[in-house]
């Protein structure tokens, strides 16, 4: 796979996403990318991203601190 911005490679790799909420940070770590291995741009799958966006709602309605960090692998269906 090629980047969409410089055009060079894409890799496979595990990142760390976040989302600033109005209640504070969602922190989702392990999330499956593609990452551009020159300027790092980073792409997810289509199933990913839908993923990425239940777990922010779910978890921007549950918790109470300003700060929540969340394992991917171990939350996503």
């Amino acid at each position: 796979m090629k980047c969409g911005i410089c055009k060079a490679e894409m890799e496979e790799k595990s990142v760390t996403y976040t989302e600033d909420i109005e209640q504070g940070v969602i922190v989702i770590r392990h999330v499956p990318a593609q990452v551009c291995t020159e300027c790092g741009n980073t792409w997810y799958s289509g199933t990913v991203a839908g993923e990425l966006e239940k777990l922010v709602d779910k978890f921007a309605l549950l918790t109470g601190s300003e700060v929540s960090i969340i394992d991917f692998t171990k939350l996503a269906a």
